[in-house]
Formats: structure tokens, sequence, C-alpha cells
């Protein structure tokens, strides 16, 4: 049964949040080992303030690399069906014939980090027609009121936004922008374990047999 996504406790983990929420979308309840929510929060929440204090910035790109690789390398050792990749600043846009985008379409998740006043990550799951479906793990009272942005109210599931590629591809400090091109982050996560049926060639039916042309001259047996 799909169980609906979460939203952040605190100000700060929005990343874990996002990560843990991407892990719920892609795998059944029971599929989900304990060592990976422990890795999660292990590595994430890493970035400190100005005074020093961890988790104060939330979570760095570089923490982003570090569970990519890790999540690779537990998949590998323990067989666990999924899969990992980080792009980076000039290769996270959404748009016809982008890796964002491309992927997916494959059936990957992206935790891409974004601008909701300051750096905050989101779960992109959908991209079709020049709109990105995505679960904003922070909890708002009131929607936000833009031409662009969609507020989604009845899929807990899957998304609670629809935002258009222009407002994200943007790199001002609109809501969801994706910001500056240097500073853009992005994970994404396949579960390598579905076989998306697209993917499998249609099975061909066996040719029906001919029945024996009788030979010229040969009598029919009765």
């Amino acid at each position: 049964m799909p169980i609906p996504l979460s939203y952040q406790v605190s100000e700060y983990d929005c990343g874990p949040t996002s990560l843990l929420n991407a892990l719920n979308y892609l795998f059944d309840r029971k599929q989900i080992r304990p060592c990976l929510l422990k890795a999660v929060y292990q590595y994430s929440l890493d970035d400190c303030d100005q005074q020093g204090r961890p988790g104060y910035m939330g979570t760095s790109g570089a923490a982003l690399k570090f569970l990519c690789r890790w999540m690779n390398s537990y998949a590998q050792s323990c067989h666990f069906p999924i899969r990992c990749k980080t792009l980076h600043s000039k290769d996270i846009f959404l748009g016809p014939g982008s890796e964002l985008n491309k992927a997916l379409e494959q059936g990957a998740v992206a935790v891409t980090r974004c601008l909701l006043g300051c750096g905050h990550y989101v779960l992109i799951v959908g991209a079709h027609n020049g709109v990105c479906e995505l679960w904003d793990p922070y909890y708002e009272e009131k929607p936000i009121r833009k031409k662009t942005i969609e507020t989604v109210t009845d899929e807990p599931n899957r998304c609670n936004h629809r935002v258009a590629y222009v407002q994200m591809n943007t790199e001002n400090r609109g809501y969801y922008s994706l910001g500056p091109i240097p500073s853009r982050e992005c994970l994404l996560l396949w579960n390598t374990g579905l076989k998306r049926d697209a993917e499998k060639p249609p099975k061909q039916k066996p040719a029906a047999k001919k029945p024996a042309e009788k030979k010229q001259g040969q009598a029919a047996m009765v």
C-alpha cells in the first residue's frame, strides 16, 4: 500500500526528509532496510552555520555526493535494487533532451536543490508538457499564489505542487527556482528492480503452421 510522503519537522531537515521520501516513493515499506534510514540521517544535515553549529545550514551538496557513492556501494555489496547518480550545475535544467527529464522518464526521482527563500531540497517525481511534479517537504498553511505554480491537495503519495519549467529554470530567487547554475545540485535515484513495460519487446505470436501440401499425383488418405 502506498504511504503518504512526509513533511519536515524543523526548519533544517528538508534534505533528509526528501531523501526518505525518495525511498518511500520508489520502494514498498517492507523493502526499505533500517541501514538505509540510518545512513540518510548519519550523512545528511552536515552543513554548519557561522557559529559552527552542524545542521543549521541543512544538507550540503557534498553529503548528496557521499550518499550517492554509499548507496551504489551498498546496492552492489548487499544486492539492494537501487542506483544513484548526481548531477551538477549546467546539467540541471528541465526541458526536452535534458538528462534530468530523461531520468524521470526512466522512472527515477530527483532530490533537487532549489530556492524557497533560501536553499531548499524538494523531490521531483515527474516532468512532462512543460510542468514538473514535485513534493515540497516544507508545510505551508497558505498556497503559493503564482500562475506558474499549482498547489495539489489530493495526491499525498506523489506531489503537492506542479511547477512550470520556466519557473524552475530561472536563476533568480523566485519560488522553486533552481538558482544560479554553479550552485545547482541533484541526486537521481532509481529502483532497479522495477521492470518497465515500455522496455520489454512485445511478444510475437508463433506463426501458424501451414498444412502440408499434397504432392502431385499423391492420393488422399481416407
